[in-house]
């Protein structure tokens, strides 16, 4: 399977990641605020492994396990979060995203996250796509309802070595197709 290099949505750029984002990743990863969000960040995050991270996009995305994506404004290319897209859903679904946390609140995620799901619906034969986030992950779960994604179900899972909650949202290609302010 094949998946633009560069998708224009909104406010933000998706794009493949070069080396020379490592840095940025590092910052923005590196803050606990942020990573304690995701479901699989880990933290401390370090330069090195921002390196090892994007050195093994090309290896994933040729195997077509995971289409990882710089999240970037669109007015000047800085780099703001991160998307990751899978075709078969993992542990934690079809796609996942994080956020650097000055940049919360300006639309970034939601924009990415409907381009996710058009870029997942235009590219596969799923008749449902579905991520999860922490419950308490109030940012995570607004952009899901956003985006036409419904609350499927609770689940319980290990999270930094605890027992956490997890809401598992889902949208049908239907509902997807009847939303009006969808990508096109």
């Amino acid at each position: 399977m094949q998946l633009p290099e560069r998708v224009l949505t909104g406010p933000v750029v998706l794009r493949h990641y070069t080396l020379s984002d490592a840095p940025r990743v590092r910052e923005l990863a590196g803050d606990w605020e942020v990573a304690k969000t995701t479901a699989a960040l880990p933290h401390p995050y370090s330069q090195a492994m921002a390196e090892d991270w994007i050195s093994g996009h090309d290896e994933t995305r040729n195997r077509g396990t995971d289409f990882p994506y710089a999240i970037t404004r669109v007015d000047d290319g800085a780099l703001v979060g991160s998307l990751g897209l899978r075709p078969l859903a993992s542990d934690h679904g079809h796609f996942g995203y994080w956020i650097g946390r000055p940049h919360w609140g300006l639309s970034y995620a939601t924009a990415a996250t409907r381009a996710a799901i058009a870029l997942l619906f235009a590219h596969t034969d799923a008749e449902t796509l579905w991520a999860d986030h922490l419950a308490d992950n109030h940012g995570s779960s607004r952009v899901m309802e956003k985006c036409g994604m419904r609350v499927l179900r609770r689940e319980a899972h290990p999270h930094r070595g605890e027992p956490r909650d997890f809401l598992v949202r889902g949208i049908t290609r239907d509902e997807w197709d009847s939303l009006a302010d969808r990508p096109r």
